[in-house]
Protein backbone atom coordinates (compact mmCIF):
# COMPACT_ATOMS: atom_id res chain seq x y z
CA UNK A 1 0.00 0.00 0.00
CA UNK A 2 3.36 2.16 0.69
CA UNK A 3 4.77 1.72 -2.73
CA UNK A 4 0.92 1.96 -4.31
CA UNK A 5 0.75 5.67 -2.29
CA UNK A 6 3.86 6.63 -3.51
CA UNK A 7 3.94 6.06 -7.12
CA UNK A 8 0.33 7.85 -6.63
CA UNK A 9 1.95 10.91 -5.24
CA UNK A 10 3.27 12.08 -8.60
CA UNK A 11 -0.19 11.11 -10.10
CA UNK A 12 -0.16 11.83 -13.60
CA UNK A 13 -2.02 14.81 -12.64
CA UNK A 14 1.91 15.41 -12.98
CA UNK A 15 4.02 17.57 -11.19
CA UNK A 16 5.58 19.51 -13.79
CA UNK A 17 5.70 23.06 -16.00
CA UNK A 18 2.94 24.29 -17.89
CA UNK A 19 1.23 27.45 -18.49
CA UNK A 20 1.28 30.51 -16.80
CA UNK A 21 -2.05 32.69 -14.70
CA UNK A 22 -2.89 34.33 -18.23
CA UNK A 23 -1.06 33.12 -21.45
CA UNK A 24 -0.36 30.42 -22.95
CA UNK A 25 3.47 29.42 -22.51
CA UNK A 26 6.33 28.88 -26.17
CA UNK A 27 5.91 24.92 -26.52
CA UNK A 28 9.59 24.86 -26.67
CA UNK A 29 10.55 26.34 -22.81
CA UNK A 30 7.26 24.51 -21.28
CA UNK A 31 9.57 22.76 -19.07
CA UNK A 32 11.65 24.64 -16.71
CA UNK A 33 14.04 23.44 -13.88
CA UNK A 34 12.25 23.05 -10.58
CA UNK A 35 12.52 21.49 -6.90
CA UNK A 36 9.26 20.82 -5.02
CA UNK A 37 8.65 19.65 -1.40
CA UNK A 38 5.53 17.23 -0.62
CA UNK A 39 4.34 15.87 2.96
CA UNK A 40 1.40 13.66 3.32
CA UNK A 41 0.36 11.45 6.25
CA UNK A 42 -1.14 7.85 4.99
CA UNK A 43 -3.33 6.11 7.52
CA UNK A 44 -2.97 2.53 7.37
CA UNK A 45 -5.27 0.79 9.84
CA UNK A 46 -4.78 1.72 13.88
CA UNK A 47 -1.81 4.33 12.55
CA UNK A 48 -0.51 6.40 10.57
CA UNK A 49 2.51 6.78 8.14
CA UNK A 50 4.46 10.25 7.71
CA UNK A 51 5.90 10.35 3.80
CA UNK A 52 8.20 13.33 2.43
CA UNK A 53 9.02 13.46 -0.79
CA UNK A 54 11.04 15.85 -3.22
CA UNK A 55 11.05 16.04 -7.34
CA UNK A 56 13.16 17.89 -9.06
CA UNK A 57 13.99 18.57 -12.79
CA UNK A 58 16.72 19.59 -14.28
CA UNK A 59 18.17 20.25 -17.66
CA UNK A 60 21.47 19.17 -18.60
CA UNK A 61 24.08 20.89 -21.11
CA UNK A 62 23.18 18.26 -24.35
CA UNK A 63 19.41 19.62 -23.86
CA UNK A 64 18.41 16.27 -22.00
CA UNK A 65 16.40 16.06 -18.84
CA UNK A 66 16.63 14.25 -15.80
CA UNK A 67 13.86 14.01 -12.91
CA UNK A 68 14.54 12.76 -9.68
CA UNK A 69 12.12 11.55 -7.48
CA UNK A 70 12.93 11.12 -3.80
CA UNK A 71 10.22 9.44 -0.79
CA UNK A 72 11.32 8.50 2.86
CA UNK A 73 9.41 7.29 5.28
CA UNK A 74 10.15 5.56 8.78
CA UNK A 75 9.17 2.22 6.91
CA UNK A 76 10.70 2.72 3.70
CA UNK A 77 11.95 4.74 1.16
CA UNK A 78 12.17 5.04 -3.00
CA UNK A 79 13.91 7.02 -5.77
CA UNK A 80 13.10 7.34 -8.97
CA UNK A 81 15.21 8.80 -11.98
CA UNK A 82 14.48 9.91 -14.74
CA UNK A 83 16.01 10.70 -18.51
CA UNK A 84 14.44 11.81 -21.89
CA UNK A 85 14.46 14.31 -23.94
CA UNK A 86 11.76 16.84 -26.35
CA UNK A 87 10.35 16.44 -29.32
CA UNK A 88 11.46 18.70 -32.12
CA UNK A 89 7.86 20.83 -31.36
CA UNK A 90 8.34 20.56 -27.71
CA UNK A 91 5.07 19.03 -27.30
CA UNK A 92 5.76 14.80 -26.40
CA UNK A 93 8.61 13.74 -23.72
CA UNK A 94 10.44 11.10 -24.99
CA UNK A 95 12.00 8.76 -22.39
CA UNK A 96 15.08 7.23 -22.71
CA UNK A 97 15.67 5.44 -19.37
CA UNK A 98 13.67 5.12 -16.51
CA UNK A 99 15.54 3.50 -12.49
CA UNK A 100 13.72 2.69 -9.70
CA UNK A 101 15.05 1.30 -6.49
CA UNK A 102 13.56 1.11 -3.16
CA UNK A 103 14.30 -0.28 0.24
CA UNK A 104 12.38 -1.13 4.03
CA UNK A 105 8.62 -2.51 3.90
CA UNK A 106 8.37 -1.96 0.11
CA UNK A 107 9.25 -5.57 -1.54
CA UNK A 108 9.73 -4.11 -5.33
CA UNK A 109 12.87 -5.57 -7.53
CA UNK A 110 15.10 -3.04 -9.03
CA UNK A 111 14.32 -1.55 -12.30
CA UNK A 112 15.99 0.30 -15.36
CA UNK A 113 14.16 0.66 -18.12
CA UNK A 114 15.44 1.64 -21.58
CA UNK A 115 13.51 3.66 -24.08
CA UNK A 116 14.32 3.01 -27.33
CA UNK A 117 12.35 5.55 -29.89
CA UNK A 118 13.85 4.55 -33.19
CA UNK A 119 13.99 0.92 -32.19
CA UNK A 120 10.39 1.66 -30.52
CA UNK A 121 11.05 -0.66 -27.68
CA UNK A 122 11.25 -1.24 -23.99
CA UNK A 123 14.05 -3.23 -22.21
CA UNK A 124 14.61 -4.37 -18.37
CA UNK A 125 18.72 -3.68 -18.19
CA UNK A 126 18.39 -5.76 -14.87
CA UNK A 127 17.06 -9.17 -15.95
CA UNK A 128 17.99 -8.52 -19.71
CA UNK A 129 14.08 -8.63 -20.86
CA UNK A 130 12.71 -6.83 -23.62
CA UNK A 131 8.94 -6.29 -23.10
CA UNK A 132 7.50 -6.84 -27.11
CA UNK A 133 4.25 -5.34 -27.61
CA UNK A 134 4.60 -2.16 -25.34
CA UNK A 135 5.42 0.47 -27.63
CA UNK A 136 2.54 2.61 -28.32
CA UNK A 137 3.53 6.88 -29.85
CA UNK A 138 3.56 8.75 -27.11
CA UNK A 139 4.43 6.01 -23.90
CA UNK A 140 5.70 7.77 -21.36
CA UNK A 141 7.81 5.94 -18.47
CA UNK A 142 6.65 5.93 -14.89
CA UNK A 143 7.86 9.47 -14.08
CA UNK A 144 7.42 10.86 -17.44
CA UNK A 145 3.78 10.61 -17.80
CA UNK A 146 3.16 13.62 -14.98
CA UNK A 147 5.28 16.47 -17.14
CA UNK A 148 3.46 15.01 -20.29
CA UNK A 149 0.09 15.87 -18.37
CA UNK A 150 1.02 19.27 -17.72
CA UNK A 151 2.06 19.87 -21.66
CA UNK A 152 -1.01 18.77 -22.29
CA UNK A 153 -2.26 21.49 -19.83
CA UNK A 154 0.13 23.97 -21.20
CA UNK A 155 -1.44 23.49 -24.47
CA UNK A 156 -4.77 24.49 -23.40
CA UNK A 157 -6.65 21.26 -23.28
CA UNK A 158 -9.07 20.04 -20.93
CA UNK A 159 -8.74 16.47 -21.46
CA UNK A 160 -5.95 13.97 -22.61
CA UNK A 161 -4.54 10.84 -22.33
CA UNK A 162 -1.20 9.26 -23.13
CA UNK A 163 -0.01 5.08 -23.02
CA UNK A 164 2.07 4.91 -19.67
CA UNK A 165 4.81 1.66 -19.36
CA UNK A 166 4.29 0.63 -15.35
CA UNK A 167 6.68 -2.17 -14.21
CA UNK A 168 5.54 -4.36 -16.78
CA UNK A 169 2.87 -3.38 -19.60
CA UNK A 170 1.45 -0.15 -20.54
CA UNK A 171 -1.73 1.51 -19.98
CA UNK A 172 -3.85 4.94 -20.88
CA UNK A 173 -3.86 7.44 -18.67
CA UNK A 174 -6.81 9.73 -18.78
CA UNK A 175 -7.52 12.91 -17.21
CA UNK A 176 -9.75 15.56 -17.25
CA UNK A 177 -10.00 19.20 -15.98
CA UNK A 178 -13.26 19.95 -13.95
CA UNK A 179 -12.43 23.29 -12.18
CA UNK A 180 -10.98 26.19 -11.12
CA UNK A 181 -10.38 26.49 -7.40
CA UNK A 182 -8.21 28.20 -4.71
CA UNK A 183 -6.49 25.97 -2.20
CA UNK A 184 -4.80 27.09 0.83
CA UNK A 185 -2.06 24.57 1.99
CA UNK A 186 1.50 24.19 3.90
CA UNK A 187 3.14 26.04 0.81
CA UNK A 188 0.64 28.86 0.80
CA UNK A 189 -2.87 29.59 -0.80
CA UNK A 190 -2.65 29.50 -4.79
CA UNK A 191 -5.41 29.62 -7.37
CA UNK A 192 -5.77 26.56 -9.07
CA UNK A 193 -7.02 23.91 -11.60
CA UNK A 194 -8.62 20.91 -10.10
CA UNK A 195 -7.78 17.62 -12.61
CA UNK A 196 -9.29 14.52 -12.33
CA UNK A 197 -8.16 10.75 -13.42
CA UNK A 198 -10.70 9.70 -15.53
CA UNK A 199 -11.24 5.71 -13.87
CA UNK A 200 -13.60 3.25 -14.41
CA UNK A 201 -13.25 2.36 -10.61
CA UNK A 202 -16.09 4.26 -9.86
CA UNK A 203 -15.67 3.89 -5.28
CA UNK A 204 -12.44 5.66 -5.99
CA UNK A 205 -11.81 9.05 -6.80
CA UNK A 206 -8.56 10.56 -7.36
CA UNK A 207 -7.82 14.83 -7.91
CA UNK A 208 -4.97 16.59 -8.41
CA UNK A 209 -4.50 20.88 -8.30
CA UNK A 210 -2.01 22.71 -10.28
CA UNK A 211 -1.12 26.30 -9.36
CA UNK A 212 -2.07 28.67 -12.17
CA UNK A 213 1.18 30.14 -12.16
CA UNK A 214 4.46 29.87 -13.70
CA UNK A 215 5.36 25.72 -13.35
CA UNK A 216 2.28 24.76 -12.97
CA UNK A 217 3.12 22.59 -10.19
CA UNK A 218 1.20 20.04 -8.71
CA UNK A 219 0.36 21.58 -5.14
CA UNK A 220 -1.95 19.10 -3.60
CA UNK A 221 -3.44 15.92 -4.44
CA UNK A 222 -6.51 13.89 -2.67
CA UNK A 223 -7.32 10.22 -2.94
CA UNK A 224 -10.93 9.05 -1.89
CA UNK A 225 -12.29 5.06 -1.57
CA UNK A 226 -16.01 5.08 -1.44
CA UNK A 227 -16.31 9.27 -0.38
CA UNK A 228 -13.70 8.76 2.52
CA UNK A 229 -10.27 10.12 2.29
CA UNK A 230 -7.66 7.63 1.97
CA UNK A 231 -4.95 10.24 1.99
CA UNK A 232 -3.96 13.67 1.06
CA UNK A 233 -0.79 15.23 -0.22
CA UNK A 234 0.16 18.36 -0.15
CA UNK A 235 3.28 20.68 -1.57
CA UNK A 236 5.24 22.01 1.52
CA UNK A 237 8.22 24.54 -0.70
CA UNK A 238 8.29 25.25 -4.11
CA UNK A 239 12.02 26.68 -5.72
CA UNK A 240 11.98 27.49 -9.37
Amino acid sequence: MLQRLVFTLLLGAGIGMGINQTTHADTHTMLKPFTIDYSSQYKLGWFSIDIDATRQLSQQSDGTWTLDFNAEASVATVKENSQFKLSKDGKTIIPMEYRFRATGLISEDDRTLSFNAAQKTVKDKESDKFYDNSWQDGIQDNATYMLQASIALAEGKKEFSFPVFEKNKTKVFTYRVVSEDTVKIKAGTFDAYRVMQVRKDKDREIYAWFAKQDGFPMILLRDKKKGKLSYQIEASKLSF
